[in-house]
């Protein structure tokens, strides 16, 4: 709709002679969903072009203040270098993550990423398999330039447990490397066959008892489905093969793993709690002395 510029003065004056003088407006509430008038000039014709436009619509269906599609952008663009060993013999996995606001610092997410597989199929190996990572962020920053720290922790909970943690972070070792998305991208190592995760290949190429056969890098960067777990009480997911994630289809074999509810309280298989993983405040990172 448009009006012209002689006419839309005419209608302030009117107004404001009516309302008894200019008025303070109130400032807008960036966070409101209301649609916002916009009065623009066109240079063109001398009049101004009058529009509706609605603000961007919010949804935050697990509640935890983030647009829930920004997490699924994020999530893809802060995951690290997934490392699978080449030789792995039971590579069938995907990935189930939690994505938050810091609890120490709402300007920062943590993620964490837990790999689930079909099977560990090391020495004691079992029907499905859990082992998890994180990453602190810098939603601010794009690509890899976010990625603040990394965090693995192998085999939680067992005589085997190894922490690793790499960084920009003050008192952190830098993270090794290697491309993804066309940039050096921080590197989480997966042991073969028992699929601990590092994030250091030195410590893991040395836990002979634990990770025989160590770790190593493939020449491309995992490309593993990032399913959106929710938080616990408002889940986005509830069955991880009507979503599409635990299928025949995608190569998965032990039927105790089909339908799994990654928030329902109970091992993965042979393997731990998912549910457990997901809030482990172990996998938070503190976010002090990062640029």
């Amino acid at each position: 709709m448009q009006f012209s510029g002689r006419f839309l003065g005419l209608f302030v004056i009117v107004a404001t002679a009516c309302s008894g003088g200019p008025k303070e407006q109130p400032t807008p509430d960036a966070s409101a969903n209301d649609a916002a008038i916009v009065i623009t000039p066109d240079a063109s014709t001398n009049d101004v072009v009058v529009t509706n436009e609605a603000a961007p619509t919010k949804v935050d269906i697990d509640g935890d203040g983030l647009d829930d599609a920004d997490e699924s952008a994020w999530a893809e663009e802060y995951f690290p270098f997934y490392a699978i060993h080449p030789s792995d013999g039971c590579k069938t996995h995907g990935v189930v993550y939690r994505l938050s606001p810091h609890p120490a610092d709402a300007t920062k997410l943590s993620i964490t990423y837990d790999v689930l597989y079909d099977a560990d199929c090391g020495a004691n190996g079992h029907d499905g398999d859990d082992e998890v990572f994180s990453v602190l962020v810098d939603p601010k920053k794009p690509g890899v330039s976010g990625i603040l720290a990394v965090r693995a922790i192998s085999h939680q909970g067992t005589p085997c447990e190894h922490d690793t943690t790499c960084g920009v972070c003050q008192g952190m070792s830098a993270c090794g490397t290697a491309q993804r998305n066309g940039s050096a991208y921080p590197v989480v190592y997966a042991s073969k066959d028992k699929h601990g995760n590092y994030a250091d290949k030195p410590t893991c190429d040395t836990s002979f008892i634990c990770d025989f056969g160590g770790c190593g890098l493939p020449s491309t960067a995992d490309a593993s489905p990032l399913v959106n777990a929710g938080e616990a009480g408002k889940p986005l997911v509830s069955n991880l093969t009507t979503q599409g994630f635990i299928t025949t289809t995608n190569g998965w074999t032990h039927q105790e793993l089909f339908d799994f509810d990654p928030w329902k309280p109970g091992n993965f298989g042979g393997a731990g709690d998912v549910s457990k993983d997901l809030v482990d405040p172990a996998f938070v990172i503190a976010p002090t002395g990062c640029p």
